[in-house]
């Protein structure tokens, strides 16, 4: 047992974008919680015998009348040091428990505990379940009546879903004085049992974590579509007979929120030896949205270049089958669990190697929008720094550029009367702020967008435009494009792309990228013509103001490709 915390420091992210992250999805006191996780389980009866045990009535009886007194650093280590004799041996080594005490000596703040494993099986991390130890048994009710232990109990959750992006879903409990909630937060929400009174149950407390530590990894929430083979870094997915690929260590994206897609890559290959030429993605999408594959399928299928490739996939769970049981109050959004192959494996957009290179990936991205859009009938609606990259090229005619995850993409030919806005913080279209249909020009809006971006800020590391932000000084206009007040952030866009304003844009641009602000003059007047007196943000639909529009941004960034290498 240590005291050390393996995590990151939970000020990372925040009481309050937790908040935003679960508003409306939490639901307390669910009906059948504790019948699902802890009882009829293949260790349920083997907990219970051990606790009734004669051998064990010493033990049992310190850790029982112990429970009021736990919320103390020092105390909790020796009751968890005895909860360990009781349930394991001493060369059963494979979990830990981590203390995170409060940070100030005296401190009446809650205690963090994260119960551990080394089960190479868990390769999503290691963390089976966490807990927080308060004093009181009385909430921190705010004066809107809102439970304000939840939000930071929650940011534990948060945490943990960051660092381990591909799990299902992770168990925590909630320890106030001799009150007991157990909980899950899922990428749907969170949910909890009743409140459970440990003065009249004790035992309870016990049971739990014993149960944590016997759960199998899919009753733990792991994601064991992954398999382990041979050491522990080895672990591969198999969607059939013909495709298997194992997995790199690293990730090339996770996520650092609990509701949501929470979309997560890796690199891969067809062996451990071979370089990884595959992208495994692992995402949740909501019930009534078109899925990534049918649209790739499409797309596909109808030649569309310059677009990311598919290669396999498999669906393995929905938030229906993880809450199988339970009695909500009231509907839950219902995302299913997917885990899709696909090539190339490209660098980030952000990561290219000369000026030259960038620009030819822009031209190249124009045309894959134009063939996406010409041929397949699709939007992808989601144009940005993080959906871009750059492929390792095997022969003249690949492209460059290709566009990759089409969660958001929209089939034209089975388009809803209503679609939801979509879109990544920064790079949306001024219409799209407006509410407005998307159409093939906002697409390119976007990507004009990526380009300044790029040429302001000439940011290598991340790919959201809120990280990107702090390398930039608070007077860059490109502040103002970050907001869920999108009709704010499209007036701050409208003045910033108006004449005057796009001046002002220009004298923004990196060092590196001065040379570039004529192309930039000459995109934005493609995309943004002024028209009485006033840019047009509107849609040009006739065939000839289509074509133009994708051919004179491909031959803008083709020209001075031309201009740079000579």
């Amino acid at each position: 047992m240590s005291s050390a915390f393996s995590p990151l420091a939970l000020a990372e992210i925040g009481v309050q974008p937790f908040q935003d992250d679960l508003q409306g999805n939490i639901f307390r006191n669910v009906d059948g919680f504790y019948a699902k996780y802890f009882e009829d389980k293949p260790w349920s009866l083997m907990v219970q015998n051990k606790l009734q045990e004669p051998k064990s009535a010493e033990i049992v009886s310190k850790l029982t009348a112990g429970v009021a007194g736990i919320a103390n650093s020092d105390v909790l280590a020796d009751w968890l040091a005895d909860f360990q004799a009781l349930f394991f041996t001493v060369d059963q080594t494979d979990f830990d428990f981590q203390i995170q005490p409060p940070s100030n000596a005296g401190s009446t703040a809650p205690i963090g505990l994260y119960f551990e494993t080394s089960h190479v099986q868990s390769f999503t991390g290691n963390t089976r379940a966490f807990g927080e130890f308060h004093q009181d048994n009385a909430p921190n009710v705010a004066d809107d009546g809102e439970d304000k232990d939840i939000p930071r109990f929650g940011t534990r959750a948060q945490q943990i879903f960051k660092n381990q992006s591909a799990r299902c879903f992770v168990h925590g409990f909630l320890v106030r004085g001799t009150t007991l909630e157990l909980w899950v937060f899922d990428r749907s929400g969170a949910y909890s049992s009743e409140r459970i009174d440990l003065a009249q149950t004790p035992d309870l407390l016990v049971q739990a974590l014993a149960g944590y530590a016997y759960m199998s990894d899919e009753e733990a929430g792991f994601n064991t579509f992954v398999k382990h083979a041979g050491a522990a870094h080895e672990r591969f997915v198999t969607f059939d007979d013909q495709h298997q690929f194992y997995l790199q260590p690293e990730l090339i994206a996770a996520a650092d929120y609990v509701v949501g897609p929470g979309t997560t890559c890796y690199a891969a290959s067809t062996s451990m030896t071979e370089t990884p030429d595959t992208v495994i993605k692992f995402s949740w999408r909501e019930e009534q949205d078109s899925t990534e594959v049918s649209l790739l399928q499409r797309a596909q299928e109808r030649n569309a270049w310059g677009i990311v490739q598919l290669v396999a996939y498999q669906d393995l769970v929905s938030t229906f089958d993880l809450r199988k049981g339970l009695q909500f109050p009231q509907p839950f959004a219902n995302r299913t669990f997917s885990c899709i192959a696909s090539a190339p494996l490209g660098r980030p957009i952000r990561q290219f190697a000369t000026i030259p290179e960038l620009l030819e990936v822009l031209r190249d991205l124009v045309r894959a929008l134009q063939s996406l859009y010409i041929n397949a009938r699709i939007l992808h609606r989601d144009v940005a720094i993080k959906n871009l990259i750059i492929t390792p090229q095997h022969s003249a005619d690949e492209p460059k550029g290709v566009l990759i995850d089409f969660n958001a993409a929209l089939d034209l030919d089975n388009a809803r009367p209503v679609e939801p806005m979509v879109g990544s913080d920064g790079f949306m279209a001024i219409g799209i702020l407006s509410g407005q249909r998307h159409t093939y020009r906002h697409d390119l809006e976007s990507l004009f967008y990526v380009f300044l971006w790029i040429a302001i800020a000439n940011e290598r590391l991340h790919d959201e435009a809120n990280d990107i932000l702090n390398v930039l000084p608070k007077t860059s206009r490109l502040w103002n494009w970050c907001s869920m007040d999108f009709g704010g952030v499209g007036k701050f866009k409208a003045a910033d792309m108006s004449p005057q304003g796009f001046e002002k844009m220009l004298d923004e641009f990196s060092n590196e990228f001065k040379p570039l602000q004529g192309l930039a003059q000459e995109l934005h007047a493609l995309v943004f013509p002024v028209r009485d007196g006033k840019i047009f943000t509107g849609t040009d639909t006739d065939q000839v103001a289509v074509q133009r529009l994708y051919d004179g941004m491909a031959n803008a960034f083709d020209k001075d490709v031309t201009a740079f290498q000579s």
